[in-house]
C-alpha cells in the first residue's frame, strides 16, 4: 500500500528576522495560528490524520490548541525548543522540548524534526526518548546544507528510526514546501506517481503560517509565492488527486 505522508512544522512565524522586521511574539503566533485553523479544518474535511512537528515555545503560548490537535488523532511530534535554535552540536533541548510538549498532551512522543533540518549526531536522540526522526532531506540546498548521498528511504541510525522526507532516486528533486507552491500543481502530481515507482510513502512538509494572509508580511518573493488561500486550494487539489 502506498501512502501520503502530510508533515507540518509547527512553530513560531520568524522568516521576518532573516529581513530585519522581526515581529512581535504575539504576532509570530497570531500569523501561525491563522494558517493552522485553515489546515485543521481542510484535514477535517477529508478525515485526514497528519503529523505537527511543535516546537516548545509555540505549544507552552497554545496549549489547549495542541491538546485539541492531539485528541483529532493527529499526531503531536518534537521540533526543538525555539524554532531559532540549533540541534548541530547539542540536542539536550530537544530533550527538555519533548519533556514539556509531553505535559502538555499527556501522551508520550516519538518523533522529531530538527528546525530548518540542522543536526548531527541522530543516533543521540534515542538518549531523550525519541524512536524516530524525521530530520535529513536528502537534497542539496547551496548554502544550507548538503545531503545529496545521504538514504532516500527508512533507514537506521543507531536506535533511531529515520524517515527522510521524500525526494526522485538519482536526480534527487524534491517535493518540500519550497517546491510544493512554486511549482505547481502538475510538477505535484508527477512527482507523486513516479515517487510511487520507488518508494511506499511520499512525506511532505508545510508549515502552518504558509496558509495565513502573507500579503503585508516582508518576506522573500519565493516564500510567498503562493500563500493563504490559494496554497490551501492547491493543497485540496492536491489531496483530490
Amino acid at each position: 500500500m502506498k501512502h501520503i505522508l502530510f508533515t507540518f512544522d509547527v512553530e513560531e512565524f520568524d522568516p521576518p528576522k532573516k529581513l530585519g522586521s522581526s515581529l512581535k511574539d504575539n504576532e509570530e503566533f497570531k500569523i501561525s495560528l491563522e494558517g493552522l485553523s485553515s489546515i485543521l479544518s481542510l484535514l477535517s474535511n477529508y478525515d485526514i490524520r497528519a503529523t505537527f512537528f511543535v516546537t516548545s515555545y509555540f505549544a507552552k503560548n497554545n496549549p489547549k490548541l495542541i491538546k485539541k490537535i492531539n485528541s483529532r488523532g493527529h499526531e503531536i511530534a518534537c521540533h526543538g525548543y525555539y524554532h531559532s535554535d540549533s540541534y548541530l552540536k547539542d540536542l539536550s533541548k530537544a530533550g527538555l522540548a519533548k519533556q514539556e510538549i509531553e505535559g502538555i498532551i499527556k501522551n508520550k512522543i516519538k518523533g522529531f524534526r530538527a528546525p530548518r533540518f540542522e543536526i548531527k549526531d541522530i543516533s543521540s536522540l534515542s538518549k531523550f526518548g525519541f524512536s524516530y526522526d524525521s530530520s535529513i532531506h536528502p537534497i542539496f540546498i547551496p548554502g544550507r546544507y548538503n545531503n545529496f548521498n545521504k538514504k532516500r528511504k527508512v533507514h537506521k541510525i543507531g536506535k533511531i528510526i529515520e524517515i527522510p522526507p521524500s525526494t526522485l532516486p538519482i536526480i534527487r528533486l524534491p517535493i518540500f514546501w519550497l517546491v510544493f507552491k512554486n511549482f505547481g500543481l502538475n510538477y505535484a502530481k508527477i512527482f507523486t506517481k513516479v515517487n510511487f515507482n520507488f518508494s511506499d510513502y511520499t512525506l511532505l512538509v508545510f508549515h502552518p503560517w504558509e496558509f495565513a494572509n502573507l500579503g503585508q508580511i516582508k518576506i522573500s518573493r519565493y516564500i510567498k509565492s503562493k500563500y493563504g488561500q490559494e496554497l490551501l486550494n492547491l493543497l485540496k487539489r492536491y489531496i483530490l488527486f
